[in-house]
């Protein structure tokens, strides 16, 4: 960069990809590399505790059967109802969806003040209409058996994992959509090597 030329704006990166692909892993690894990462995930479980706007509209939506007895929200119960009805999921993103948005783009501003590259892992990217303003989107990407296999050790069946996969994009649009991939069907150690090779490719600004 020569004297007295503007640095550009440090990255922001849109992570995102398939269930059981390994998207948390990548942002982990990321993160370790210096990157600030937020995830839409943790968003949504912050939405969903007792006693925020987000939770009292669920249990209005949804009945006293998503309730635990302590009055937290029973997510087990929750995702079977929005799972097995896509118009009970439709509900609940619309709830859910318009704070996680403002929260994301409200920690974007503030890695942007900070001069920090920014990853934000986002699973629903395309599905919300989300993948427009970055500078790069990364698909974290894995064959099918092997995400089931995962998803599997996590303890969730592969019944439930297939209609979750069914509730989002198919996974080769995503990647075609995309401006790189990481795909995940080997090992950590592999996985790494294209974590750093994908990072170090960011501008020496971040």
């Amino acid at each position: 960069m020569q004297k007295n030329e503007p640095r550009r704006p440090p990255w922001r990166i849109a992570l995102t990809g398939g269930i059981g692909c390994g998207k948390t892993e990548v942002a982990r690894q990321l993160q370790a590399l210096g990157a600030a990462v937020w995830d839409a995930d943790e968003s949504v479980h912050r939405q969903l505790r007792r006693g925020t706007a987000a939770y009292r509209r669920i249990v209005r939506a949804f009945g006293p059967g998503v309730v635990r007895a302590g009055g937290s929200l029973c997510r087990v119960a929750l995702a079977a109802a929005v799972f097995a009805d896509a118009r009970q999921r439709l509900a609940l993103e619309k709830i859910l969806h318009p704070a996680v948005i403002r929260e994301m783009r409200a920690w974007l501003a503030q890695q942007r003040r900070d001069r920090r590259a920014a990853i934000a892992v986002v699973p629903l990217l395309f599905e919300v209409g989300l993948a427009h303003g970055w500078d790069a989107v990364v698909c974290v990407a894995a064959d099918e058996g092997v995400a089931l296999r995962r998803l599997r050790r996590r303890g969730v069946a592969t019944a439930d994992a297939r209609r979750r996969m069914a509730a989002q994009w198919p996974l080769a649009r995503k990647v075609q959509r995309s401006d790189a991939v990481i795909w995940n069907n080997g090992t950590r150690r592999q996985l790494a090597a294209q974590v750093k090779k994908f990072w170090a490719c960011c501008p020496e600004e971040n």
